[in-house]
């Protein structure tokens, strides 16, 4: 029994009363009524993750020699962290052997790439573009339906090549033919699963694109003193998607190290190219974090690291 019916459906509680204890007791019932008919919130933890290639490549030190044995890693980062879903790029030889291990009993694989791992029940299955580009599922949280969405957009043009010369005009138009085009078409399915299935959406992935929620006037200095609207996340933020991990960061400056190009060995910036994105008026951003620490004797083996943002859940 539970401590509605516990309290409001014993009789001789009620017999017992009288005068101002009566009173009192009418009182606490509507209280408890009111408690039980709003119950309370619960938080969902969300990480998306580009493991790099399966996860099988080595450390620096090894020239990230690939090995099944440096999946390990992977492992230990997703039971250091814990989410409750795991979207996974690149899942390839091994990110669903990984994620059963981790103690994922829920995962739908979409292609070789994308893979979404639950620890909730996977309800359905959503085909959404193309299956190597994008695909979702919906996720029953206790009773509580929502849409995540698992996204890998186009790695080509590489604008980390081109970002100390391309004018920012050259910068977004670049973006045009593939990322652009991709995310347009995606957001548009998407939309209109949202609408017929009327519940919120989780979308992450990697984008392969930064944000211009990033590229503003106080962090120029640190953008080769330039300001760029990246198209991309413009047009999630206009299609009513909110960024998790800038709604909990408002202030770019205070999060300049991003989730991709920190191991390259070219003189490149690392920026913020992964994102969890979200779109409902019951979830609302707790925390969120960018995965950067090594798991206990091992190593973060990929050349993304992940986000992970927590959510509270309003049924």
């Amino acid at each position: 029994m539970d401590n509605c019916n516990k309290y409001i459906g014993d009789p001789n509680l009620f017999s017992k009363t009288m005068g101002t204890d009566k009173i009192f007791f009418l009182l606490l019932t509507a209280l408890i009524l009111v408690d039980c008919s709003n119950p309370k919130s619960k938080s969902i933890k969300v990480m998306t993750w580009n493991i790099w290639h399966g996860g099988l490549h080595g450390s620096k030190a090894n020239n990230f020699k690939k090995d099944t044995a440096n999946t390990i890693n992977v492992y230990k980062v997703v039971k250091q962290e814990a989410p409750d879903v795991l979207l996974m790029q690149e899942t390839y030889c091994c990110g669903m052997e990984i994620a059963q291990q981790a103690g994922y009993p829920h995962s739908v694989r979409a292609s070789s790439n994308l893979s979404i791992h639950s620890k909730y029940p996977i309800t359905d299955t959503l085909k959404v573009f193309k299956p190597f580009n994008a695909h979702a599922v919906v996720v029953d949280v206790d009773g509580q339906e929502l849409l995540f969405v698992n996204t890998w957009l186009h790695y080509l043009p590489d604008s980390f090549e081109g970002i100390k010369t391309m004018t920012p005009d050259s910068l977004i138009a670049n973006e045009g033919p593939t990322r652009l085009k991709e995310i347009t078409a995606i957001i548009s399915e998407v939309d209109s699963l949202e609408k017929s299935l009327k519940i919120p959406v989780i979308m992450g992935g990697d984008f392969n694109s930064p944000s211009h929620l990033d590229w503003v006037e106080s962090t120029m200095g640190f953008h080769y003193e330039k300001l760029v609207a990246w198209p991309v996340s413009k047009l999630m933020l206009e299609r009513g998607y909110t960024d998790s991990f800038r709604e909990a960061h408002p202030d770019p400056t205070q999060t300049l190290e991003g989730t991709w190009g920190y191991l390259s060995p070219r003189d490149i910036i690392s920026d913020r190219i992964d994102f969890v994105y979200y779109k409902g008026h019951n979830l609302k951003t707790l925390s969120s974090k960018i995965v950067m620490e090594d798991p206990e004797g091992g190593f973060f083996n990929s050349d993304h690291r992940a986000v992970l943002t927590k959510f509270e859940l309003k049924h």
